[in-house]
C-alpha cells in the first residue's frame, strides 16, 4: 500500500493529465481505472474528440500502474487501436490491468470506453510494455 500511495501523490504532479482533467478512480498493484470528460477544447479540426486526448488518457493509465512499486519505469512501447469516436462531452473511461510483470519488463492491456445507459462502448484498445529501471521513485 505504501507504493501505491507513493505514485498517487506522484500523480497529483502530473501537469499533462490535469491540463486534461483526468482523475484517478482506483489502483492496485495489478489494476487502474480513470476517467475525464471530452471536453470542447480536446477537439480535433473536425470537431471531434483528439485521438492525442484518448492517448494521453491510456498513456496516463499506463505510466500510473507502471511505476506503482516504487520502481522507475520507462515506456518502451505502445501500440492503440481506435475503434470508434467517442462523442464531444462524453465521460472517457480507461480500464488497465497487467498481462505480465517481472523484474525488469511489465505489459499491460488498457480498454478505453464511454458508458450510457450501463453499456460500454469501447473507443480504443493499448497494449503497451515497459522497462522498470530499478531505481526507486522516492529518490527523486
Amino acid at each position: 500500500m505504501k507504493n501505491i500511495k507513493i505514485v498517487k501523490d506522484k500523480f497529483k504532479e502530473d501537469n499533462f493529465a490535469d491540463k486534461l482533467g483526468i482523475v484517478l478512480d482506483e489502483l492496485s498493484e495489478d489494476s487502474i481505472r480513470m476517467h475525464m470528460r471530452l471536453d470542447p477544447s480536446l477537439n480535433n479540426f473536425y470537431n471531434r474528440p483528439h485521438g492525442g486526448a484518448i492517448y494521453g488518457l491510456a498513456d496516463a493509465a499506463f505510466s500510473v500502474i507502471g511505476n506503482n512499486s516504487n520502481n522507475i519505469s520507462v515506456a518502451v512501447e505502445c501500440s492503440i487501436s481506435y475503434h470508434c469516436s467517442p462523442e464531444n462531452g462524453d465521460i472517457l473511461y480507461v480500464e488497465g490491468k497487467a498481462i505480465s510483470v517481472s523484474k525488469r519488463i511489465g505489459t499491460y492491456l488498457f480498454t478505453l470506453y464511454t458508458l450510457k445507459d450501463e453499456k460500454k462502448t469501447i473507443v480504443a484498445t493499448m497494449k503497451s510494455t515497459l522497462y522498470r529501471t530499478g531505481k526507486p521513485i522516492t529518490d527523486n
